[in-house]
C-alpha cells in the first residue's frame, strides 16, 4: 500500500518521504543547540498517525473530514 501525507492535484508525497524531510530540517534547527538527534526524532514522530486507515481514507478519497493524526505523534515525545 501507498501511504500518502500530501496530495496537490497530481503530485503526491508519501508520509515517508514528508517525515525523512522534515525530520532533516528539524535536525538541522536543533543542531544550533546541540540536539540534532533529538530534533530529527522528533521530525520523524511528528505526522507518524497518518499511517492510520482513517487519515489514508481520508486523503485517498478527498474528503473535509477531520481526522486526528497528531496524536500519535505526541504521545511519543
Amino acid at each position: 500500500m501507498k501511504y500518502i501525507a500530501h496530495k496537490d492535484g497530481e503530485r503526491e508525497q508519501t508520509i515517508k518521504e514528508h517525515l525523512i524531510g522534515t525530520a532533516t530540517l528539524a535536525g538541522q534547527f536543533a543542531e544550533k543547540f546541540g540536539s540534532k538527534d533529538w530534533g530529527y526524532c522528533g521530525g520523524m514522530l511528528h505526522d507518524i498517525g497518518k499511517y492510520s486507515e482513517e487519515f489514508q481514507k481520508k486523503i485517498n478519497e478527498d474528503t473535509n473530514n477531520m481526522v486526528d493524526h497528531a496524536t500519535a505523534g505526541a504521545q511519543c515525545h
